[in-house]
């Protein structure tokens, strides 16, 4: 009786530290996604009167690659406006920006996560103030010219490449540690009520 408690003890402490290493492990797993946008100036949808810069933070410090991080302005005439290219500073994009004509402007951008994935979306917003630029053909900036386009963005997590192929092998590994320890704790469990029956009777 002694050894068989021993024994389930220790095979209860597996199944509780398997458990644990399988829930740190799908903690790990859910973050490596990608960054995301948290705000924006300006905002989507958002109607400006007056606008220098435009502004994205992100949920993390961005990577600084060359030409990797992109940020363009086009205006409802299909011209670019902004002035500038587009700084990094930590998990923050600042564009300096001057617009023309009131109408329906897109912010274009595309970053690359701390991850080291790029991800990429669009900020659509009116202006109502005054023209201050005439916009131009293309961007101030040679990067900006292969900027994604939005259409296309890959701002979602991918389940596929934030998890490497050792995560999941632990993953399951550590589910099937939890599953045997289960069965042979129930199993050991009702063995003693089946050895003391013979002794009951006598």
């Amino acid at each position: 009786m002694g050894t068989g408690n021993a024994l389930r003890r220790a095979l209860v402490g597996a199944v509780v530290v398997a458990a644990a290493m399988t829930a740190a492990l799908g903690g790990a797993a859910a973050a490596s996604a990608h960054d995301s946008l948290v705000s924006s100036t300006p905002a989507e949808g958002e109607s400006v009167s007056t606008l220098s810069e435009v502004k994205l933070d992100f949920s993390a410090n961005l990577l600084g690659y060359d030409g990797g991080n992109i940020v363009i302005v086009i205006g409802p005439d299909g011209k670019h406006y902004e002035s500038e290219c587009v700084a990094l500073a930590g998990p923050t994009l600042t564009l300096p920006v001057a617009l023309g004509a009131p109408g329906a402007y897109t912010v274009e951008w595309r970053a690359v996560s701390s991850d080291g994935h790029p991800v990429s979306g669009e900020i659509p917003f009116t202006y109502t103030g005054e023209n201050t630029s005439a916009g131009a053909d293309s961007s101030p900036c040679a990067s900006a010219q292969g900027a994604a386009p939005a259409e296309t963005p890959v701002a979602a997590p991918s389940t596929s490449g934030g998890v490497s192929g050792l995560t999941v092998g632990l993953l399951i590994g550590g589910g099937a540690i939890v599953l045997v320890g289960v069965i042979v704790v129930v199993i050991l469990s009702r063995r003693p009520r089946e050895d003391q029956e013979p002794s009951d009777k006598e």
